[in-house]
């Protein structure tokens, strides 16, 4: 069964990349600044005091803009930083985007360090990345699995964002699969 959801997560990656691939640039760019722009007026980033995000590889939706508006806004900003041996992911403190370097899988981190760890608390929102996500609140994310990892260790408001074509009305899951609390598209927000 387990083998069975893998394999049908695998194929759906696979999809889900070529399709991005051949969005236009100009589309995906209006998508994004759309998505960002409703992530902003989410009354649960308006309330959040502490906002995990990441940095966008290219075939994810943008967060340049966004990470610029929170730290813009005064509210403290996390990035995850992955322990590939470990297989976990921890959120450290970002106070400048010229802070970044290269950690694993290429992908851009905060300096790490003891005083920079951020743990999630009420006043906490978390902005996930999606390849896909479906009418329950179920996400496909890249499948490395330390989104769902952390969720499970660490439960905080979530919301998912995604391109609206990416939608599907069913996602192979299993247990360890986190829903997310919310999911924007450059269309709409919906609520889970």
């Amino acid at each position: 069964m387990m083998n069975a959801v893998r394999d049908e997560k695998a194929a759906l990656r696979r999809e889900i990349f070529a399709a991005r691939a051949a969005m236009p640039f100009d589309r995906r760019e209006a998508a994004d600044a759309a998505i960002t722009e409703a992530v902003l007026a989410l009354p649960e980033y308006k309330a959040a005091k502490q906002i995990l995000c990441y940095v966008s590889m290219p075939h994810e939706i943008s967060t340049k803009a966004l990470l610029g508006a929170v730290l813009r806004s005064g509210k403290t900003l996390g990035l995850p930083v992955c322990d590939t041996a470990r297989h976990e992911m921890q959120f450290y403190r970002l106070d400048a985007v010229s802070e970044l370097r290269a950690g694993a899988y290429r992908i851009p981190v905060p300096t790490v360090s003891e005083e920079r760890i951020l743990l999630p608390d009420a006043e906490t929102l978390m902005i996930v990345p999606m390849l896909a996500f479906d009418a329950e609140g179920f996400r496909l994310g890249a499948g490395g699995g330390y989104y769902d990892r952390y969720l499970a260790k660490y439960p905080v408001k979530t919301v998912g964002i995604c391109y609206a074509e990416c939608r599907r009305t069913q996602l192979p899951h299993d247990a360890f699969d986190i829903k997310m609390n919310c999911c924007v598209t450059e269309q709409k927000t919906e609520e889970f």
